[in-house]
Formats: C-alpha cells, structure tokens, sequence
C-alpha cells in the first residue's frame, strides 16, 4: 500500500508541471520541469525539477552560477533557479549535468531561460548631514562583500518548510530598486523588502534554519543572516537588538532580535532580504512559493 501512495504522490507532482526538455539517457528519458514558467523576471525564483531513472547527484549552472538540486520526497532532484535582480535580458542557458550508476560523467542538458525586465522602480533618497560618511563607497563595498561571502554557501541540510512575513505590517519600499543618496552622491540597488517597525518590534525568523551571521555592519546595521538550506538565506538589518549567535538553530516565528535604526537608514523599520545561490531575490515571492519536500533520510 505504501509504494502504491508514493507512485499516486508522484503522478499527481509531476503533473503541476510543464516539461521543458527530455533527454534521452542511459535506461530511459530524463525529463526536466520548470514551474511557473522558462519566462522569469529579474529577481524572480522559478523551481527546476529533474526526473529519470538512476539518477544520484544533480547540478547546474546559469549565468555563471553553480548550484546543486537535491532529492525529493517522491524520488525526483529539484533547486531553485534565481534569476538575478542584474541578470541579463533575454535568453541564458541553463545547463543541467546529472549523474547515473552507470556512467561516472556527467550527462548535460541545455535550456534557454528567457529573462524579462523585473519593473523596478527608482527612488532619490536624501540623507542628514550626520549621515553622509555612510556613502563612502569602500564602506558600502566592505558592507556588501562581507554579506555576499556568506551568501555563497550550499547546505545541503534542509531546514524550512515554508516561509512567513518575520515582521507585522505593510511594507514600505519594493525589492530592487534603483537608488539614488543625495543626488547622486552615490547610487546602487535595494537588495530587499523594507517594513514599518516602531522601534522594540520583534523580529521572527521567517521559516526555521540555522543563524550562520550576527553582527554590526556599517550599512545594514545589526544584521542577522539565516541559511535554510538548499541555497536559501534570509537577511534582517537595522536591528536595535540581537538575540542569536552563530551557529543557533532557529525556528519559523521564533523571535531573532528587536526592529531598530542602526546602519544607513532615514527612520525605524526592518530591511528583509533574501538570497538564493548567491543572487539577491524578491522575498516577497517565498511567502506563496511551494517549495517540494525534502528526501526523508
């Protein structure tokens, strides 16, 4: 009886899904599914799936990127494939290399990912003057890397399940952004979500993972990084107060620090970001995503 609910489970997944190209491999068809759509926007996450038979290790590349897929609760490989809030428009290859029992090397397959323009907006945002050593660029570029280098990292540990808004409220400025400080003084993008918090407002981690940052930053202030696994981090700034350290695992709603205003900021409130693979992307889209299940060890 339980095979039989395994094989219903699967029919019924693979059916929520496009094929986009088979491939003919070592003892049969290896199929390749990206949901919504081929088409995604600058910023967007799309999941690629990977179906066929004795299959042991999944990877891909896209637009310079490397990133692994991993085994599901009905026996398929999937990842996410982020699109850069910079990627560049209009087709990009996505190759998929896969690995069988019988054959060592990898076998790859190739598919155009056509990327459209994500619709960010533009802000000029003036800064006080007590704030204008902030626009240093070596400072912002030392903020920015210290966060990327974490960015990059791949756990295969798998913690989340879904993902919730870690503050309540409406947000009050859209991920991606061109900005402007100052007239120009300096320029660069909006790496997340920004969210109206008086300041004390507990923050909550948005799905359970495990605190791999927690420290001052010059531009993000307090900040908090979380990786979920599979690629996915999740970033909090201007804290007033931080109550993880690294290393903690943390749970979907557990309270991680207090909103504030430390960093570049004009006024209290709560900068959400997240990353996957190491591209910025709209966090906005993870609180509806479906993510697939996990393999159970």
């Amino acid at each position: 009886m339980k095979k039989i609910i395994v094989l219903i489970v699967a029919i019924m997944t693979i059916g929520m899904f496009t094929p986009a190209i088979r491939s003919n491999a070592q003892n049969g068809f290896v199929s390749i599914f990206i949901t919504p759509s081929s088409e995604v926007q600058q910023g967007r996450t799309s999941i690629l799936q990977v179906m066929g038979p004795n299959i042991e290790k999944v990877t891909a590349t896209f637009a310079g990127r490397r990133f692994d897929l991993y085994r599901t609760n009905v026996g398929n490989w999937a990842g996410l494939l982020a699109v850069d809030m910079d990627a560049t428009l209009g087709a990009n290859t996505l190759d998929i290399y896969y690995w069988t029992d019988e054959n060592q090397e990898p076998q790859v397959i190739s598919q155009q990912i056509v990327v459209l323009p994500g619709g960010f907006d533009f802000q000029d945002i003036p800064l006080p003057y007590d704030l204008e050593p902030l626009l240093d660029p070596e400072l912002n570029e030392y903020d920015f890397q210290s966060i990327e280098r974490v960015h990059m990292r791949q756990t295969r540990e798998i913690f989340f399940t879904t993902f919730q808004q870690p503050i309540p409220g409406p947000s009050i400025s859209s991920f991606g952004g061109f900005r402007s400080y100052n007239n120009g003084v300096l320029t660069g993008r909006h790496t997340g979500i920004d969210y109206r918090a008086v300041i004390g407002t507990a923050v909550t981690a948005a799905a359970n993972g495990r605190v791999v940052f927690a420290q001052y930053l010059p531009i993000h202030g307090n900040h908090i990084i979380i990786d979920h696994g599979w690629g996915i981090l999740t970033g909090y700034s201007h804290l007033s107060e931080i109550s993880v350290v690294p290393g903690e695992l943390v749970y979907q709603g557990q309270t991680i620090g207090l909103s504030g205003a430390t960093g570049r900021v004009q006024g209290p409130h709560l900068h959400f970001e997240v990353a996957v693979n190491g591209s910025w992307v709209d966090g906005s889209q993870f609180l509806t995503l479906e993510i697939p299940l996990p393999a159970i060890n």
